[in-house]
Parts: structure tokens; sequence; C-alpha cells
């Protein structure tokens, strides 16, 4: 079993050679990403990473203990599993794991130090293609939808797999099964391949696998029904808001790059920018997270929230910029409940924070009322082109310019997603002297006690 070892990371179980080389042999593996793995004990040895380009939905991480047992390494198998894991104390044997699509930025730099003074080996993972320093060796296993042509054969190696482990002879694949697996586009790649051959044979009761023990639901190969046209729109909102977002973050990097020749000789000019480049990146680090963390919630959980509680978390996280900025905050309300999932409604609130800590002029007073069952109000001064932006969380539907630079910070959209997903409602109310108010509605935990927002 997994052993977690330290903050954002675990040790791997060991694979049996037999197995990992069955693991990194056709027909589990297309016949170039075979061929590149006759390299792999070379690459171990010079401590030369070799990058896995896999879908999120394939076997990443039984191909990457594969892969350290054919390399005859001694050391542990260490995955990362956190965006910013310790990185500086692996130890110089083990083997290192890593997903570079949800790394953060500082934990990249860390990971590329290690990578150029050879200090450990890494097996990196992605869906994308590598970046050029982690190029050197790559194993690229296509989605299984991408060879439909191997399905059945690997079906066949996967049921011989099963049977070993048994001690009995291994099942057959009828006709009618194979067809219908081929005709699967497969989202959960490999892994939905393995789960649904053994509920199969499990349903066959060890005999041939047909059809209808695979509960397959009917489909036209590489047949595919375009997203509606309001979630195209959606999307292209919701990337243009994070294009908007990173772009200043990544201008201040540039010109740090641009100036480096000017900062060699200016320690005043190289503390300044290096300020800011922290500053930049930690800011872009923040927003992928937040990002990834929308990612990854699950279902609503609907259960009853104390929001007073819930607030008081999140008003600790922001005192500090908020106190940098002379802005104050006037409380009312503290037992105010609602019916929602409290990570989502945690997220939610902290996202809508988020977006008007960015809003509230410096020395101004922030309103934050909960004192209705379900309903939380946030009043603050801003007018002009900011009210006019917030104007849009009342109407999502409408039509946007994706090139207005005035877009909403993605920390609303986002809020307003959880919301909804909850039962909710984000709103703005109409202005009063001057101020705008946002207004959070969720479901109540008590609707005989609930009163109005």
């Amino acid at each position: 079993m997994p052993q977690a070892e330290s903050r954002g990371r675990c040790v791997l179980p060991a694979m049996p050679l037999e197995r990992a080389t069955d693991l990194l042999a056709g027909p589990r593996l297309p016949d170039d990403a075979v061929r590149q793995v006759a390299h792999v004990g070379d690459a171990a040895a010079m401590r030369i990473p070799v990058t896995l380009v896999v879908p999120s939905a394939g076997p990443r991480l039984p191909l990457a203990r594969a892969l350290h047992a054919v390399a005859g390494r001694a050391g542990r198998v260490i995955a990362v599993t956190g965006a910013r894991p310790r990185l500086r104390t692996v130890p110089v044997d083990a083997t290192l794991v890593v997903d570079v699509d949800v790394l953060a930025p500082s934990a990249r730099l860390v990971l590329d130090a290690l990578i150029d003074d050879g200090v450990i080996w890494v097996i990196a993972m992605t869906a994308v293609e590598p970046p050029p320093h982690l190029a050197s060796l790559v194993v690229r296993v296509p989605a299984l939808a991408e060879r439909r042509d191997v399905v059945p054969a690997l079906a066949t190696a996967i049921l011989a797999t099963l049977a070993a482990r048994r001690g009995v002879p291994p099942s057959g694949l009828t006709d009618a099964a194979a067809v219908a697996l081929v005709a699967h586009d497969w989202p959960g790649d490999q892994p939905e391949l393995e789960a649904t051959l053994a509920r199969a044979l499990l349903c066959s009761h060890g005999g041939d696998v047909d059809a209808v023990h695979l509960r397959l639901p009917e489909t036209t190969p590489g047949a595919q029904v375009p997203p509606p046209a309001e979630h195209r729109e959606h999307l292209e909102f919701l990337l243009a808001e994070m294009a908007h977002e990173l772009k200043n973050p990544l201008v201040t990097i540039k010109t740090f790059a641009d100036h480096l020749p000017a900062l060699l000789d200016d320690a005043e000019l190289r503390e300044r920018f290096a300020t800011l480049s922290d500053d930049a990146i930690t800011r872009m680090d923040g927003l992928l997270d937040n990002v990834l963390d929308f990612a990854r919630l699950d279902s609503p959980r609907p259960q009853a929230v104390a929001i007073g509680a819930v607030l008081d978390r999140l008003l600790a996280e922001v005192a500090p910029e908020l106190a940098a900025r002379s802005v104050t905050i006037r409380r009312s309300g503290d037992d105010a409940r609602c019916a929602a999932d409290p990570e989502h409604v945690a997220f939610a609130l902290r996202n809508v924070l988020a977006g008007v800590v960015r809003e509230v002029p410096p020395r101004e007073d922030l309103m934050l009322d909960a004192s209705a069952n379900g309903v939380v109000r946030v009043g603050f001064a801003a007018g002009g082109a900011a009210a006019t932006r917030l104007r849009q969380l009342a109407s999502p539907g409408g039509p946007h310019d994706l090139a207005d630079p005035t877009l909403l910070p993605l920390a609303f959209t986002l809020a307003r997603a959880v919301i909804e997903r909850n039962g909710g409602t984000l709103d703005v109310a109409p202005d009063a002297d001057g101020r705008t108010t946002l207004v959070v509605r969720l479901p109540t935990a008590d609707p005989e006690n609930a009163h109005g927002g």
C-alpha cells in the first residue's frame, strides 16, 4: 500500500519485474513506446528524465512504477500528490514521479533545478507535449479511443492476467464482445477497460466473456456530440477571463527577463524586480490552484452549514490584505444557516470575497451581512466601470465581448458556478447611495425559520 512520506508526497509500492515487463510491452503499449522503453535503464543511470505522455485517465502510475522496476532502481518510488510538494528533501536514490500538468510554478522551478543537477531520476507525466527540458526520452501512449485496433488483443491480455491471479485458464472473448469493445469510446482509458472486463468476468462466472456481460452503452465508433452553443460561449468567456488574469503577471516576468543586463549592475533594481517577479508568480500560482480546486469539487452533498463560522475563517484569510489597504469590515448577523455542501460554500464565498477585495477602494468600508438564513450580502463602494462589470453577474447568459479588458475577475465566475451547482444564485442588488451589493442566496437549512433577503 502507498505510504505517506511528507507533505505532498507518498511512497508507492515496488512492482515485480515480471509484471512491469508485461505492462511495458505490446499490446498495452504501442510499438514506438516499446522502443523508447528499451532506453529507460540508461536514462535512469544518467538521471535523464523520462516523460510519459499519457491521457489523464490513462494508466499513468502503473506505467511509472513499471519504468522504475525495469530500470533496476534500488530506491523508492515517490509520487508527488500536491501542487506544492517538498522536493528539496527527496532521497538521491529515489525515483520521483511528477504530474507536471498540475505542478505549481514554484515547485516547477525546484524540479527543474533537481533535473539540471542530476540529483534524482524523474518520471514526468503529462497529457500534452512535454517542455524541451523533459523531452529527452518520451514514452507516448495515445488514448485507447485512438488505437481501437488493439482493444481486442489488450482485452485478451487483461483477461489472461485476471485468470493468472486465480490460477485458472484464461476466459475467451466472443466476437460480439470484441465488436462492442472496439465500438466503445473508453473515456476512462485502460483503467476503464480493466474494470469493465473484471466485472464482465464475474458476470460470466469464469466462462467466455460475451457482449451482454460487458454492459456497455450502444455507441457509434468515433461519434461525438458537439456541446450546446451556450456551453461553448461560456467556456470561451471563462478562458478569456483566465487569460486576462494571467496577462499582467506574465508581462511583469517578461519585463524582468528583458532587463536582465541592467539588473546585473544595479542591486536596488535587482531587488525590486525580484519582488515583482515573486509577486507575479505567487499570483499565477494562486490563480491556477483556485481553478484546480474548482475542478476537483465533487457533486454537492447538502447539509446544514453555519454561514457565520465559514465567514469567520474566510475573513481571517483576507484580513492582512484589507488591513494593508485600511479597509474596515462592518459585520452584521452571525446565526444564518443554509443547506448546501460545506466545501462548496467555503469555496464560493472565498472567491466572492477575493473578487470584492479587488474592487474595494483603499480606506473604505466593506459591509457584510449574514442575518438572513441562506443569504449573504456584501456591500462596498464601487461605482462606474466596476458596478457595470458586476451587474453582469445578474445576467450571466448575456452577450460578452471577449476582447473587453474589463471582464469580471475569474473569482466571480467560479463562485457563481459553484453557487448555482448548489441550487443558489449570485446577483447584484440595485445600487443605493452609490454602493454596490452582491447577494448570495443559498437553499435554507430550516425553511420554516428562513426569512427574506
